[in-house]
């Protein structure tokens, strides 16, 4: 999909609309072939970059969508100030950076900019009583941090046995600059901390740690030094990882936290000091925080389970356990003694963005107990947001540092809340994504991805701006939307990429529509990360062959992927997002690309299938690409099922050897897209359309006062 690269739409008019027409799609029969997908065409445009001297191109503006003019603008090396109109340009390197803007009566904010877009900087008044909340998700330094791939070597892990606070600040460096720039941040700090904190996870299981419970880590004492550094202050400790060493474990981690002066909640010795909240007084109000978990016996172990949780009547420690009844009194108390109370809950299904019915009642109670926010952990993945009575949720924050290895893991944000008056004014999010461990900004088509997770996940005022998503709490969004006719033939199809921050909000017609989602999402290959590697193809592994990325192999913007093999040994030469996808069983896919191949080549995709998230595949397909000519780019699609035993899916790209002279095969734009049901309802969540058949279709972008800039030209009919 094409990126509007160097682009804003030049508005004359918004058009308000608010139509919502139900679709009647079917499923997409399966099929292999070469297919087309509609593109976008940029329309009229209002700025263009000079490529030949790129900069940060932005604007300032207050909330009603005034400009600001002569605020301060600054990078990692320059600094600028606004015009009259608060637009700036800055200085870049080419690659994405943080951008700070900051104005005399404004909160500063900082976000993540590309050469490649204009950013937007909406700042709220200062007031002198409104608080910046930042939130992130699960934290932790153990485990494959120093053993990244469990082979017992340990010289390639990110940190040594013994580390520093200066190498747990490398893994947080590349994130600072947004975490500081809060009055308070707050981590759920899913690790208990260590002096000794690496042992082998292939030996025997260490005496001191919990004998039953499925897994067990810890991260060095230094950890938290280094959090404080990176601009932390709080951390929430109700989760089940606080009690892995037991209750010595417990002692140093409360230890450690309090010498380096750093708040903390949720876990304690003994229940009223786990349940006992962190009360902050700032800027003319008080602001308690309570965690607790769910998880309060190791999983599938039978026998003599010791709990994670704090225990009056077994005289230990840990975390505060989280029944109804207690977080509703605990509530209760915390209100008394403060404007606003926050909460954190740590539970529900691993891996799913969806809340089980538990932690969705839980959430319920504690909004009836009078919880303002309510955010929520445990799944690793970030799901949605709810708006209810003044009451925020989060249902789940997701990983933010840690050695997950599961795909859907890498999506991250940060939430940014700001608090008046014991009540919440904004909120926004900051996307991000974990490569290698580590957290990093993102732009362009990356922070699109993102941000539409956090927007369409669960219905509710949540607008998609610049990059970032916004609760629209004021009702104050406008809405552009127009209709284009399309004719997607006959099956299976045609693919319609939507446009950044747009999606369909309507369908009618003789035709069928499917909306989908690419699982893949870093399949442009593009370096869209802040302070990441310069080579481009974030999680993508390049270490299988004679694999290339470059500007020179790109079918459209920066960067492609360039396989090249010759004619000795017998191997191909193959490249694959690094960890395998998720996928549910019995789902329909699209697997879809641009490739460019000399003659002679013979390039191939194959289709890995797993029934669990590790051990090998059940089931592997490999089906040639065919071209009609060489060295030009041509779509290619594959429309296959998943397995009904099938959990996730690898999708390689392979370059077999030849019969004679070099091959090479250029990939870009590679996606897996998940066709969700038939009568799906329309949400920002979904960035493709498959299409049979004619008919309307109605594209749909928010906007706050003051972002008319930032809409997205319109797709363009290529069936016309």
């Amino acid at each position: 999909m094409s990126r509007m690269r160097l682009t804003l739409l030049l508005v004359a008019a918004i058009f308000i609309s608010s139509c919502l027409l139900v679709a009647q799609p079917t499923p997409t029969p399966n099929s292999v072939g070469i297919q087309s997908i509609f593109t976008v065409t940029p329309s009229t445009l209002l700025i263009e970059q000079d490529q030949t001297h790129e900069e940060f191109v932005g604007r300032v503006i207050d909330m009603d969508g005034n400009p600001i003019g002569d605020a301060n603008v600054s990078s990692r090396t320059n600094t600028t100030k606004s015009d009259l109109e608060g637009w700036f340009k800055l200085p870049a390197q080419g690659l994405p950076e943080w951008i700070r803007v900051s104005s005399t009566g404004f909160i500063s904010r900082t976000r993540a900019a590309s050469p490649s877009s204009p950013v937007l900087f909406r700042l709220t008044p200062d007031d002198g009583k409104t608080t910046v909340l930042h939130f992130v998700g699960d934290t932790m330094f153990g485990r494959r941090f120093f053993d990244p791939n469990a082979d017992d070597y340990t010289a390639d892990g990110l940190l040594p046995l013994n580390p520093t606070v200066a190498d747990h600040m490398k893994l947080l460096a590349p994130i600072q600059p947004l975490l500081e720039n809060a009055d308070f941040t707050v981590v759920n700090l899913e690790t208990t901390l260590s002096e000794q904190p690496y042992f082998s996870q292939s030996g025997p299981r260490p005496a001191e740690f919990h004998p039953t419970s499925n897994s067990v880590y810890a991260s060095s004492t230094n950890a938290v030094m280094a959090l404080k550094q990176a601009g932390v202050d709080i951390v929430d400790l109700g989760n089940n990882h606080m009690y892995d060493l037991l209750e010595p474990g417990l002692d140093t981690s409360l230890s450690a936290l309090d010498q380096a002066q750093v708040l903390h909640f949720g876990a304690g010795k003994g229940e009223a000091n786990a349940w006992a909240p962190v009360i902050l007084n700032t800027k003319s109000q008080t602001i308690a925080l309570i965690g607790c978990t769910t998880l309060r016996i190791p999983l599938r172990t039978p026998g003599n389970d010791i709990p994670y949780v704090a225990s009056d009547l077994l005289k230990k420690g840990g975390a505060a356990y989280c029944s109804e009844a207690r977080l509703r009194a605990e509530i209760i108390a915390a209100k008394k003694q403060a404007d606003m109370v926050l909460v954190m809950i740590h539970g529900g299904q691993e891996y799913s963005w969806t809340p089980t019915l538990k932690i969705s009642y839980l959430t319920e109670i504690a909004r009836q107990a009078g919880a303002t926010l309510v955010i929520n952990h445990q799944p690793h993945v970030v799901g949605g947001f709810s708006w209810k009575d003044q009451s925020l949720a989060a249902w789940t924050m997701g990983s933010f540092l840690t050695d997950q290895t599961v795909w859907p893991t890498f999506e991250s944000y940060l939430l940014a809340v700001y608090v008046r008056e014991g009540k919440i004014i904004r909120a926004y999010v900051e996307p991000l994504m974990l490569d290698g461990f580590i957290p990093h900004g993102l732009t362009d088509e990356l922070a699109d991805y993102v941000v539409r997770g956090a927007a369409g996940r669960v219905a509710g005022p949540f607008v998609m701006e610049s990059g970032a998503m916004e609760a629209d709490f004021g009702a104050r969004a406008l809405q552009s939307s127009y209709t284009q006719t399309m004719d997607g033939g006959a099956a299976p199809g045609e693919i319609i990429a939507l446009p950044q921050a747009q999606w369909i909000s309507g369908f009618k017609g003789k035709g069928k529509l499917l909306l989908g989602r690419d699982l893949l999402w870093v399949g442009g290959f593009e370096n869209e990360e802040v302070d990441s590697a310069s080579h481009g193809a974030p999680l993508w592994d390049l270490s299988l062959g004679n694999v290339r990325v470059g500007q020179d192999y790109a079918y459209e913007n920066k960067l492609g992927i360039r396989l090249k093999r010759g004619i000795s040994g017998s191997i191909d030469v193959v490249t694959t997002n690094l960890h395998r996808v998720f996928v549910d069983p019995n789902t329909n896919l699209s697997i879809t690309g641009m490739i460019r191949i000399n003659q002679g080549s013979t390039a191939q995709v194959q289709m890995s299938w797993y029934s669990a998230t590790t051990g090998p595949s059940f089931l592997k397909d490999i089906q040639p690409i065919e071209v009609q000519a060489y060295d030009t780019w041509q779509p290619f699609r594959f429309n296959v099922k998943a397995p009904a035993t099938a959990v996730a899916v690898g999708v390689y790209l392979r370059l077999p050897p030849p019969n004679a002279t070099t091959v090479t095969a250029d990939f870009d734009n590679i996606r897996i897209i998940e066709w969700a049901k038939p009568q799906t309802a329309y949400s920002p969540l979904y960035n493709y359309a498959l299409l049979t058949g004619p008919g309307d279709l109605t594209f749909t972008q928010e906007i706050l006062p003051g972002a008319e800039q930032w809409l997205t030209p319109h797709l363009a009919d290529q069936t016309r």
